[in-house]
């Protein structure tokens, strides 16, 4: 992050932080510990490098939040105060099915999670955010949801959603089956359940 944030001229810093054995990592975390679940690398390198971003008017958006997406926007937060140093924090949430296995049929799941696109990302930031944590979101994502901010740029790098069913925005979001659903026996996730429905909303916490 570091390297980053000094090799050139930024607007945005992205992060990817969640490979599929990385989800199992944290599953098993959070059951551990409920307040756990997210990428605590995440935490590390911002220690060291908020107060940069912030002097160079970065905004960074990361996956980091793992399955607690919250936990890290509030960790982020303390590290702020303890830093001295004022950030906008905001997270998206809503990839997480687990609370609705049972439900969905799913089983057991370590983890239950399906990928959100960035529509989230793109409310964070236009409510001001200059640290946007997601949980499960596509591989582009936090790439797509920060250059445009707006939800007409963003539009041109998703499906044609309706303005009713947009993952995100609704609290009618289309259905979509879930992915990444991770067991603590296998080695890897299994497959998609065919007809599941993707999570009815995403909630964004802006300051």
């Amino acid at each position: 992050m570091h390297e980053m944030l000094t090799g050139g001229e930024l607007d945005y810093l992205t992060g990817d932080y969640l490979a599929e054995l990385t989800m199992l990592i944290l599953g098993r975390d959070r059951a551990k510990a409920p307040e756990r679940g997210y990428a605590k690398t995440f935490l590390r390198q911002l220690e060291q490098c908020l107060g940069l971003a912030q002097d160079k008017g970065v905004r960074i958006v990361a996956n980091a939040g793992g399955l607690n997406p919250a936990g890290l926007a509030d960790a982020i937060r303390a590290l702020s105060e303890k830093l001295g140093v004022p950030a906008n924090v905001a997270h998206v949430e809503g990839d997480d099915l687990l609370p609705r296995a049972a439900e969905l049929g799913l089983g057991s799941p370590l983890t239950a999670n399906a990928y959100l696109g960035a529509w989230g990302i793109v409310e964070c930031l236009d409510s001001g955010a200059n640290v946007v944590v997601t949980g499960r979101v596509t591989d582009a994502s936090v790439i797509v949801g920060p250059p445009p901010r707006t939800s007409a740029g963003a539009a041109t790098t998703t499906t044609s959603w309706p303005e009713r069913s947009r993952p995100g925005t609704s609290s009618s979001a289309a259905r979509r089956p879930p992915v990444a659903i991770m067991r603590s026996s296998p080695r890897s996730p299994t497959s998609p359940t065919p007809g599941s429905p993707w999570p009815r909303s995403t909630r964004t916490d802006p300051p």
